[in-house]
């Protein structure tokens, strides 16, 4: 027995060295790409050729991002504490945006994706949409990773039985490449382990995916099930049954073509508004003024909590949305919002007199964290403190421009 269990460790000690050997490499590598493309953008003359730079810096950091947040998924499920957010979405607006992702790999293999969804979907479902992006994005992305030049992957999504408002869907990605050893299939699944080292090291890759997929999966009621044979290709499926949403009337949105490539129009509907910035860092700040350029709405920017609350307190009812980091020198985003939500509260048992550009004759600004702090219980932190809202840094543009929506055109 102590033999076994010294073998045991030995092996366990052998693949966390494998697989943080590979993290390291999959993290440098789109950071020299990045540290690289920069140092060549910044001498080089042709508009191009900086343009060329941009794209790649990009791309990289795009793939180093997610590299980032498979590591914090592995460390939730180590420590118990990944979990689901459900909330009602489009399933096949989802389903195809989550296949558009592939055409630039699919076009650069010259593969064909077939697409089978079953035309009796929900059109809602109540789920984590985020996380079922992420299985299929994983299962999906290796099919046509493994898959040769030319070959075929099918996306094939059907409903197998509907109880009430319980629909069961079998979803299942099949590919025409490689295949799966036997004896390896069983590893696909395994932290710190990968399928087969000599492939890994062929087709790169940290071997985090399938196993954070496998237990987004397992929360969902389901398993992740895997046929394959060398050479004949492989099929990963799973069943999971989830309650359907209520249809409701979608928003019209304006789009405009230029050329062949249609783009939804940019229009400045936040003119008018004003919003406070709070953020300690010169270059966050810039991204988000550049971001909201066209918007029409006017950004005074503080350098920390402290000073947040100076503007604030100067003409409380000047502003109609408060953007607010959490970590800032001289006062942190959780007092500094604690701060303004005891003054508002000082202001609304006062004599109620009220200029605001807001609705409503109360002082209550929403306060929206932006912040790196994205796990579930920073969440609950920025919340408990008094904030309104969330939003994870790097800030994803059409997140952001949700929040302003929904906090700025709100109807009185």
């Amino acid at each position: 027995m102590a033999d076994t269990e010294k073998r045991l460790e030995t092996e366990s000690d052998i693949a966390k060295s494998n697989f943080l050997a590979r993290m390291s490499h999959e993290m440098r590598t789109p950071l020299n790409a990045i540290i690289g493309m920069c140092t060549i953008a910044q001498t080089a003359t042709d508009i191009d050729r900086i343009n060329d730079c941009l794209i790649k810096i990009n791309e990289a950091s795009v793939h180093l991002l997610g590299m980032i947040n498979d590591v914090l998924d592995l460390a939730k499920i180590e420590a118990g504490n990944f979990e689901l957010t459900n909330a009602e979405f489009n399933l096949t607006k989802m389903l195809r945006k989550t296949a558009d992702t592939l055409k630039f790999n699919l076009d650069a293999k010259r593969q064909k994706l077939v697409l089978d969804f079953d035309a009796g979907l929900p059109e809602t479902i109540i789920a984590d949409q985020q996380r079922l992006a992420q299985v299929l994005d994983n299962l999906l992305a290796n099919a046509v990773k493994f898959t040769p030049p030319e070959g075929t992957v099918t996306f094939s999504v059907k409903k197998i039985c509907e109880e009430g408002t319980i629909c069961t869907l079998e979803i299942k990605v099949t590919d025409t490449g490689i295949g799966i050893p036997e004896n390896a299939i069983k590893k696909l699944f395994t932290i710190f382990e990968q399928g087969d080292g000599s492939m890994a090291r062929k087709y790169q890759g940290a071997g985090m995916g399938l196993m954070i997929a496998s237990n987004i999966v397992r929360l969902m009621g389901g398993e992740i099930r895997v046929e394959s044979e060398p050479g004949k290709g492989s099929a990963f499926s799973f069943e999971i049954s989830l309650a359907q949403g209520i249809r409701e009337p979608k928003e019209e949105r304006t789009f405009e073509m230029h050329g062949n490539v249609p783009f939804v129009e940019l229009e400045p509907k936040f003119a008018g508004k004003y919003l406070l910035l709070a953020e300690d860092v010169e270059i966050n700040r810039e991204i988000v003024l550049s971001l909201l350029e066209d918007t029409g709405i006017i950004i005074d920017c503080a350098e920390n909590g402290l000073r947040a609350l100076e503007k604030y307190r100067e003409d409380p009812m000047k502003y109609n949305l408060i953007l607010m980091d959490v970590h800032m020198p001289e006062m942190d985003g959780y007092e500094a919002t604690r701060q303004i939500r005891a003054l508002e509260n000082e202001l609304n048992a006062g004599s109620g007199e009220s200029n605001s550009r807001r609705a409503g004759n109360s002082c209550h600004i929403p306060i929206i964290a932006m912040t790196a702090n994205i796990f579930k219980d920073d969440v609950k932190n920025c919340l408990a403190a008094g904030m309104t809202d969330h939003l994870g840094k790097p800030i994803d543009l059409e997140q952001l421009m949700k929040v302003l929506d929904k906090f700025l055109l709100k109807k009185a």
